[in-house]
């Protein structure tokens, strides 16, 4: 073997192990999930048959933002994402908190999820095969938590415009929620339809223990039903909201 061809073996694979070491097989990121909330209060304002002052001193009072913090660990078959830091704010506690709790864990190997929602007082266990979502990808790029972002867009249930951006930095096909099916992990989601953003602020490369990746244990008053009975459901509860009732129902969803 001559000496060129021996150093080019030899760089490509320092290349190889440079990448493996770059690359999060498992670990914990943080995403911080903002909703507008000025935004939903007009958009309640306008579904009103009559204007109504309510309304504009309630935008005088509440923050422009609800705030929520989860955790998403994972591995390369498993994920399991939770609330770890709830918005406490008085006027955020009472205004529009439907399926905001939401405790969800996917298998990857077996694309099925386990998810633990409340809405309405009622507690779901929907236990079902995971969403298969059509993604378009663009040519777009950010940094997101440190990692290089490539940005993709889909629609959901027919109308439901929805940006992601997602990082070939890990090699995980999954992301917050039940989004997932794109190269790599999902670090951020954008659903202006709804005023809804969730990005990732922190992605720590360390060691997830099996007990941190379980299925979540089942609520006492909740029974598994697949999604189609859970979003039977929910279309029933919502049908007296009139021209708001998609909204509730879109963000029950996520």
């Amino acid at each position: 073997m001559n000496k060129r061809l021996l150093s080019l073996l030899l760089m490509l694979g320092l290349a190889q192990l440079t990448l493996a070491q770059q690359l999060v097989l498992q670990g914990k990121i943080v995403f911080e999930r903002k909703e507008n909330m000025h935004k939903l209060i007009q958009d309640e304002q306008k579904a009103e048959d009559e204007p109504s002052t309510w309304y504009e001193e309630m935008l005088k009072i509440a923050p422009k933002y609800r705030i929520d913090q989860f955790e998403l660990a994972f591995n390369t078959t498993q994920t399991m994402y939770k609330m770890t830091l709830e918005d406490e704010a008085p006027f955020n506690q009472r205004w529009f908190r439907v399926a905001y709790k939401n405790t969800v864990y996917t298998s990857l190997n077996q694309r099925t999820f386990v998810a633990e929602k409340n809405v309405f007082e009622k507690d779901y266990r929907i236990e079902d095969s995971l969403p298969s979502l059509k993604w378009k990808l663009t040519n777009e790029y950010r940094e997101i938590a440190g990692k290089n972002c490539r940005k993709a867009t889909t629609i959901l249930f027919d109308s439901i415009y929805v940006i992601a951006f997602y990082t070939n930095e890990i090699p995980v096909s999954s992301g917050p929620e039940l989004f997932n099916g794109l190269p790599g992990m999902i670090l951020g989601i954008v659903i202006p339809r709804i005023h809804y953003t969730l990005f990732a602020t922190s992605v720590q490369n360390t060691v997830v223990t099996p007990i941190e990746l379980q299925v979540p244990a089942a609520k006492r008053k909740s029974k598994p039903i697949p999604v189609n009975e859970y979003t039977k459901e929910l279309l029933e509860a919502f049908k007296d909201w009139e021209d708001y009732a998609g909204k509730l129902y879109w963000r029950a969803m996520f």
